[in-house]
């Protein structure tokens, strides 16, 4: 009688490292370990685009993840703990553990700037209102120039098509679940000018995608006319800076 083996031992797999999620790779690496050699099998919303072949030890099974197909990326989502299984098979026909992958996102879609407040066109606004931006989904690493007034940071405010920009007071403030940020000039704006808000790339969503392009508002929006008062002889106006200069005649004391 020829040599032969029994083996009726099952293989064991386990995870050892799982996926950054949300992700923005609609491919991603996962790695498991298998108590012995064999084929993987893969179950629920994945297959592999990754050899079939098992090799025992820790960490020796790096595999890419794709749709059951074996190629195609997976499709942006939230995979739920056990959409994907992998199952090991032995050489003697031995089937492991059923291993479920552990929850997952994948977002491959890039943020956009819904609305800004002033909005495009806007053709008055108040010297006390704050500037605001309005995202399509939650971002983070929106930053404000608050040193001088360099265009620098992913938020950014310009009257002269962004060689400078407006220096803000602080860093902007969010709300909205991470929806919306605000800034506030550190002084107030000049009157009569027109302004133009830039977001830069640089703004990017929980899993890594960044704004597509940067975004900056087409017409910009124009602070309210300088004021004005007259009377029958006198006329006076209000500087940006708050004081009043008034001309004309003085005869009853009118420009004070």
């Amino acid at each position: 009688m020829n040599t032969f083996i029994i083996d009726t031992i099952d293989p064991i797999v386990s995870e050892e490292t799982t996926f950054t999620t949300p992700d923005n790779v609609s491919t991603p690496s996962y790695t498991f370990s298998s108590t012995d050699n064999g084929t993987i099998s893969y179950g629920g919303d994945c297959g592999s685009s990754s050899s079939s072949t098992a090799t025992s030890g820790n960490n020796h099974n790096t595999v890419t993840l794709t749709q059951p197909d074996n190629s195609t990326p997976l499709s942006d989502g939230s995979y739920a703990t056990g959409a994907c299984t992998i199952r090991v098979t032995d050489a003697a026909g031995n089937p492991s553990n059923l291993l479920t992958v552990n929850t997952f996102i994948i977002d491959t879609t890039a943020p956009t700037v819904e609305y800004t407040s002033p909005a495009d066109n806007q053709s008055s606004f108040s010297a006390s209102e704050s500037i605001s931006v309005t995202f399509s989904e939650s971002v983070d690493n929106i930053t404000t120039n608050t040193a001088n007034t360099s265009c620098s940071g992913s938020f950014q405010l310009s009257s002269d098509n962004f060689n400078s920009c407006v220096q803000m007071g602080s860093s902007p403030s969010v709300s909205n679940s991470n929806l919306t940020f605000t800034v506030t000039p550190s002084l107030t704006m000049f009157y009569s000018t027109n302004y133009k808000i830039r977001i830069t790339t640089a703004a990017k969503d929980s899993a890594g995608n960044s704004l597509a392009d940067n975004y900056t508002t087409s017409n910009g929006f124009n602070r309210d006319s300088i004021p004005i008062t007259a009377g029958y002889a006198h006329s006076c106006f209000i500087l940006d800076n708050g004081s009043v200069k008034c001309w004309g005649s003085n005869a009853s004391g009118q420009l004070g």
